[in-house]
């Protein structure tokens, strides 16, 4: 069994090692740009992008549709890339709620639309207003679920800070 002695020694022995050139081979031109990590699948992703326009509303969005696909593309991007951040119990938690949601708008009402893309704007809106006043905790949960990553996603991405007035977090000298 290691003790706190020995530990401190193997962390000094290794630090020492890396300055004294353990650690040549990590020249930063060689260094490999890693692609963003989702937790989500591209089925999870898609029901994302149908209720970006939804939560966020027509002003925080482009009005130009390419830059506004653009823009609902990025959100669900980092939506996922947040998910993956979660601990892994937050994360399951949200991957199965999209497995749930994969069954598409019919598991709220039976006279819904059988898939997200073909639910209509003023539907959703009041699905999730359901949603937010529900007597069911659970269903509760999926708009906070929804309220809590896609703004999160949208407003934590530095390109939309222009738009809001916001400069950044502050630069301490």
């Amino acid at each position: 069994m290691m003790n706190r002695r020995d530990l401190l020694a193997t962390g000094v022995a290794g630090s020492t090692a890396l300055a004294l050139g353990g650690g040549a081979a990590l020249n930063p031109a060689q260094a490999q740009v890693v692609p963003p990590v989702s937790a989500l699948d591209a089925a999870s992703l898609a029901i994302v992008r149908v209720w970006v326009p939804v939560i966020l509303g027509n002003s925080a969005l482009p009005t130009d549709p390419t830059a506004r696909t653009a823009a609902i593309d990025l959100c669900a991007q980092r939506a996922g890339e947040i998910v993956s951040n979660y601990p892994p119990l937050n994360q399951a938690g949200i991957v199965g709620l999209f497995n749930t949601l994969k069954g598409g708008p019919q598991i709220f009402n039976a006279a819904f639309p059988a898939t997200w893309e073909a639910m209509p704007a003023t539907l959703l809106a009041a699905l999730l207003d359901g949603l937010r006043v529900s007597q069911v905790a659970s269903q509760r949960s999926i708009f906070s679920a929804f309220m809590g990553l896609i703004p999160n996603a949208f407003y934590s991405n530095p390109i939309n800070w222009p738009a809001i007035g916001y400069a950044g977090p502050p630069k301490f000298n």
